[in-house]
């Protein structure tokens, strides 16, 4: 949380400012697709699913209904992450590139430009926050059958939203792995080691995220200077 204090005025100081124009067309064109492919295609993937065990949302008894409301939210969990994902996917190199910055800043460290590693590292991304994508979802469907046992369900809610806030924070602080040149074993133990730092660094931008516009727009940057400087110190201490 420190950290994130300490990013917001280093976003917006010469040099850093550049980094928030991006966010802006990235997140406008994706939020402009996703409403479009919701409004115009949520009742024909509930009819889908409904189809598979034999119903339609036009005859369904009452307690029909309670699973079409939790399948509706299960679709908004799907396409908000789906959302997230694809953000960071889109912005790798853009936010690699500010992660950099940040070291470069800090510690005063230089790596040479290439090409080659900039097409790696997009793979990289692509690869790393796809799998955290489906982990994800795996875990998000197991909570979510959880929250229909009593007691045990009161938690359901939390232990999404901390799964999330981790898968959220690796693909967050990954930039840096990959520019230190980590392999994704030692990136995976790594992450594991620090999960308390990792999850806290997702659950800021994830609270970012539920601010309409200016959330969306400031969270990519805000929150990679704010791993960036969450990861270094953690580095130092190895």
């Amino acid at each position: 949380m420190r950290a994130y204090g300490e990013a917001l005025p280093q976003m917006f100081k010469k040099g850093y400012r550049r980094y928030l124009a991006l966010p802006i067309v990235v997140y406008l064109a994706l939020l402009v697709g996703l409403i479009w492919l919701m409004h115009n295609n949520m009742n024909r993937w509930l009819n889908l699913i409904l189809g598979w065990f034999g119903y339609d949302m036009g005859e369904l008894e009452a307690w029909g209904f309670v699973v079409a409301i939790i399948l509706q939210i299960l679709m908004l969990f799907f396409m908000s992450s789906l959302f997230k994902y694809t953000v960071l996917i889109l912005l790798a190199p853009f936010l690699a590139f500010l992660s950099e910055k940040v070291e470069k800043d800090s510690l005063g460290t230089n790596y040479d430009f290439s090409i080659a590693q900039v097409l790696k590292d997009i793979v990289r991304a692509v690869r790393i926050n796809l799998l955290n994508f489906i982990k994800e979802m795996v875990i998000t469907i197991i909570l979510a059958l959880l929250a229909f046992i009593p007691v045990v369900g009161l938690l359901s809610p939390v232990l999404l939203f901390v799964v999330q806030s981790y898968f959220l924070g690796y693909g967050l602080m990954d930039y840096n792995a990959e520019r230190w040149r980590w392999s994704f074993k030692e990136t995976e133990t790594w992450m594991r080691k620090n999960k308390s730092a990792v999850t806290a660094v997702g659950l800021a931008f994830h609270g970012l995220f539920l601010i309409p516009f200016l959330g969306w727009i400031f969270a990519p940057s805000w929150s990679v200077i704010a791993g960036t400087k969450v990861a270094l110190d953690l580095k130092s201490r190895r």
